[in-house]
């Protein structure tokens, strides 16, 4: 069963490397892989300053990866689903189900597979966070990072068994729920008996020095109910964090005992996965095919029993815009689940105010990480949500058969994700003002300051996006064989070189739409400044024209892109 799991991982990777190699011959994989290869130099292999991944065996490193990894393991216990652990493909079913294997047969064949790829995994981190330097002790580190990546894997597969056998025996709900609780609460009371009494040993070591302070408390995670509790976990990360070849020979038994309780955990659950894996595979062939064959309404099951987070009724009349607008928003939200957004929200508060030592401090804190997380749905939102043309194009004949115009498609394709996005900043930043509002003291501007600047924020960031969104959706009408359409993303480097290629393109179309509005906005701004009006709110005034004449600007790219989309023949594209 192994070298028939090892000849099968084999000839697939010999057969997609083929394929990437044949599609070479076209420019745009050609041009991509050299993009993306020349990326990949700068950012892995490019030697650079710094420990890199050497700073996990410094002294705190233990204490960081066990915390981590703790967290990654409380979240699957506390927000993890039942469905089934291994998916398998039409053709994998078909062939493994009826062949005259064990059920513990299957699962070494889905787990032996899947270990390529985490190595994969773990090498791609170790070159990450290296520096650009490879050493032995790197080697052996992207070893310990594969022992950490397997065993999540079967501790996630061997959760969601045991929340589906849960579920089949009517435990579901709050009541499953109830039980992972109960069972937080008491390992909280056992940490916090355990650290009362060292707690302020632990903060006069920190006194000490931060070296000194980390040996205490790692003695501390070492003995006691604590050190019991913690054993698998620092089992699992210690030969990440050795610091030398013996040092990890050393540790590494221990991690591979973890590794194997876990291994017999997933085999020997009483659970019968087959069925449930029959039906994902068969979901998913039914949604290719249907995709395939143009048949939008049954690319998803879920779509005819959720519209998802968003609640509002599409009007019977309106603007075809507008409907599109609605389509594309509710397909964007429909797995996002609610208790996402409730532990983003709490996450954000958690960490603010334990970082903070004070109720001021705290909510400064939670004002930087909202700015923070609005420049990053900013600058990553436009290229990651792919609710608009970029994922209906492969539905080029169903779009061309909508009885309306072509500026009216494409103005609705692009609202879609500038509305989605849009809100996710302007709640940011929104939230960031109401956060430091009655902010006193002179490290921050005053209010009347920090409103001109929220004032100049909000539609300045909407204009952004609109030119990051219209230049991705614009390549998909004008370039439609280099891009990339479907609800799936493309992989592989040349993949990544053209969405560098694409970045940069935005970034060039943002320049250049940016100059006639900064010569608008420069020009009303010092107009408003020379006849009395604050500094901050003159930039606000001129930040706000020159808003409205990239939005003139996005508008008759709209109109030119609608044209576009008109005279665009199905059967002359080709997608990628």
């Amino acid at each position: 069963m192994i070298e028939a799991a090892l000849y099968l991982t084999g000839r697939s990777l010999v057969n997609a490397t083929r394929r990437r190699v044949a599609r070479l011959r076209q420019p745009k994989y050609l041009i991509g892989l050299v993009v993306g290869a020349l990326y990949f130099y700068w950012f892995f292999f490019r030697p650079r300053r710094g420990g890199g991944l050497g700073a996990v065996a410094s002294p705190g490193g233990e204490i960081v990866a066990v915390g981590l990894l703790s967290t990654l393991v409380l979240l699957k216990w506390l927000f993890g689903s039942a469905e089934t652990p291994f998916t398998f493909s039409l053709a994998e079913t078909q062939y493994l189900f009826t062949a005259p294997l064990t059920r513990r047969q299957v699962i070494d064949f889905k787990l032996l597979r899947s270990q390529l790829p985490l190595f994969f995994s773990a090498l791609l981190s170790a070159l990450v966070f290296s520096g650009g330097q490879v050493s032995g002790l790197r080697l052996f580190r992207v070893v310990g990072l594969w022992l950490v990546y397997s065993t999540l894997q079967l501790h996630y597969a061997g959760a969601s068994l045991l929340w589906a056998s849960l579920t089949q025996q009517g435990v579901t709900g709050w009541r499953r729920r109830l039980g992972t609780l109960l069972g937080l609460a008491l390992v909280v009371a056992l940490v916090w008996w355990s650290l009362r009494r060292a707690l302020p040993g632990i903060v006069s070591a920190f006194q000490d020095g931060s070296t000194q302070g980390y040996a205490a408390l790692t003695s501390v995670m070492h003995s006691g109910p604590l050190g019991v509790l913690l054993w698998p976990l620092e089992a699992l990360v210690a030969p990440l964090v050795a610091a030398s070849p013996v040092a990890f020979a050393s540790r590494l038994p221990a991690a591979l005992l973890v590794l194997a309780v876990h291994y017999v955990w997933v085999v020997r659950s009483t659970l019968a996965f087959e069925e449930a894996a029959v039906e994902h595979a068969a979901k998913v062939a039914r949604r290719v095919e249907a995709a395939r064959q143009g048949r939008w309404g049954e690319r998803t099951i879920r779509a005819r029993q959720s519209t998802g987070p968003i609640r509002l009724r599409l009007a019977p009349t309106g603007g075809p815009a507008g409907a599109i607008l609605w389509k594309n928003a509710v397909g964007a939200t429909r797995d996002l689940r609610p208790r996402t957004l409730v532990l983003l929200v709490a996450l954000v508060i958690a960490g603010s105010m334990t970082l903070a030592s004070g109720p001021l401090r705290a909510l400064d804190l939670v004002a930087v990480m909202l700015l923070g997380l609005g420049a990053i749905a900013l600058v990553l939102g436009p290229l990651t949500a792919r609710c608009d043309l970029r994922q209906d194009f492969e539905m080029l004949d169903v779009l061309k058969g909508y009885p309306v115009h072509g500026r009216d498609v494409v103005r609705g394709e692009v609202a879609a994700p500038v509305t989605l996005i849009g809100l996710v900043v302007w709640s940011c930043l929104l939230g960031a003002f109401a956060a430091t509002a009655s902010r006193p003291g002179p490290e921050l501007p005053s209010l009347g300051d920090r409103l001109a600047l929220l004032v100049a924020a909000l539609p300045a960031t909407a204009a952004v996006l609109l030119v990051l969104v219209l230049v991705q959706n614009a390549a998909v009408l004008l370039f439609p064989a280099w891009v990339s359409v479907g609800r799936d993303r493309a992989v592989g480097l040349e993949a990544t070189g053209q969405r560098i290629l694409m970045t940069a393109a935005s970034l060039v179309a943002l320049l250049v739409a940016l100059v006639p509005a900064t010569i608008a906005g420069g020009i009303a701004g010092v107009g408003a400044h020379a006849v009395g009006l604050s500094a901050l709110w003159a930039v606000a005034l001129g930040i706000l024209v020159a808003s409205g004449v990239v939005v003139f600007e996005g508008a008759m790219a709209v109109s030119f892109l609608g044209g576009v989309f008109d005279r665009i023949d199905p059967a002359g594209t080709g997608t990628g």
